[in-house]
């Protein structure tokens, strides 16, 4: 496994699966107003209806029949719950770091000697490397476990309003062209203004609920690219302690691969928010509050990961030397 190339196709991954999630006009408009009446398969039904499920329940319950505090219990349960997701990318990372000083040695070693035999044994060094401190290629993609919960909420969240009794009752025809007798989870009871704002709606209804989903907007891409901002700082610096004790003239150079995966990084650590921000401009306020939570809580979660990684780094250094 290459790191650079394992970066590369995660980015690309992640790229596809938000034009997915996107869609074009005419499927997201589909998407928008087709209710949650009924398992169907294949469909997106086998990941929407566990979320669906837990919001109703949650409305049910502790949200008091809010859906922004449904939305709000929801996300911090089920990112609590891919936590070990994250705890696994992270160990990754630090994996990572600990094979740099090691990997640079391979690099340099290796740098004038560009003949195919020359190029074979560097491979093969470089993946005894890796095996030796556990790192695969289904590693490097545990980042993309995370995606199928995305994709849930994200459907989950465009058709909940169609997902109640009158909207329904307003369009008779759905009903009767989907064969809907009954719905499964009825969300009528729902109290959908948040701060004013209709969960339900999207910026067409004008007025403040145009405004307030342009702010939701700016709030999630300002936390999303602050949360990059924090979490590539931390690394850098955690990266700067590593090798503290090392003479400059010791410390591993940065390749022109490296190069370019940083600056891959830095168009996705931008190219995210903006996406971001058009996605919730053209969907329900709902996915925008979604998100909003969501990155307060990626926020914390990194800071607390980071906070715990020192130790975690020495019991990895130590299990490696073993």
């Amino acid at each position: 496994m290459k790191k650079n190339n394992a970066k590369y196709i995660i980015a690309a991954l992640l790229l596809i699966g938000l034009f997915v999630l996107s869609g074009c006009t005419k499927t997201a408009t589909t998407i928008v107003y087709e209710p949650i009446y009924g398992f169907k398969f294949p469909s997106w039904d086998f990941i929407v209806w566990p979320m669906t499920a837990l919001m109703w329940a949650f409305g049910k319950s502790i949200a008091f029949g809010n859906y922004g505090l449904a939305i709000v219990f929801s996300t911090i349960v089920v990112r609590t719950a891919a936590w070990p997701i994250y705890a696994k990318s992270n160990d990754m990372s630090l994996k990572m770091q600990l094979i740099g000083p090691e990997q640079a040695k391979i690099e340099a070693r290796y740098a004038e000697r560009t003949d195919q035999e020359s190029q074979q044994k560097k491979q093969m060094e470089m993946m005894q490397l890796y095996k030796k401190y556990g790192i695969g290629f289904s590693g490097c993609l545990m980042p993309l476990l995370q995606l199928p919960i995305f994709i849930s909420f994200f459907n989950t969240l465009r058709r909940i309003p169609s997902t109640t009794s009158s909207y329904l009752a307003a369009n008779p025809e759905v009903a009767t062209n989907l064969g809907i007798t009954k719905l499964v989870f009825d969300f009528d009871f729902m109290n959908t203004t948040f701060f004013g704002i209709n969960l339900f709606q999207d910026k067409s209804a004008g007025g403040w609920q145009e405004t307030g989903i342009y702010i939701l907007a700016i709030l999630v891409g300002l936390t999303q690219l602050g949360s990059q901002i924090l979490i590539t700082k931390r690394q850098n610096k955690q990266k700067a302690k590593m090798q503290s004790d090392l003479p400059a003239y010791r410390r591993p150079e940065r390749t022109e691969q490296q190069k370019q995966t940083d600056m891959m990084m830095k168009i996705m650590m931008y190219g995210m928010p903006v996406m971001m921000v058009v996605f919730i401009i053209t969907s329900p306020a709902a996915l925008g509050l979604y998100w909003f939570v969501g990155n307060i809580y990626s926020t914390l979660q990194s800071y607390l990961g980071f906070k715990s990684s020192e130790k975690r780094l020495e019991k990895l250094r130590t299990k490696m030397k073993k």
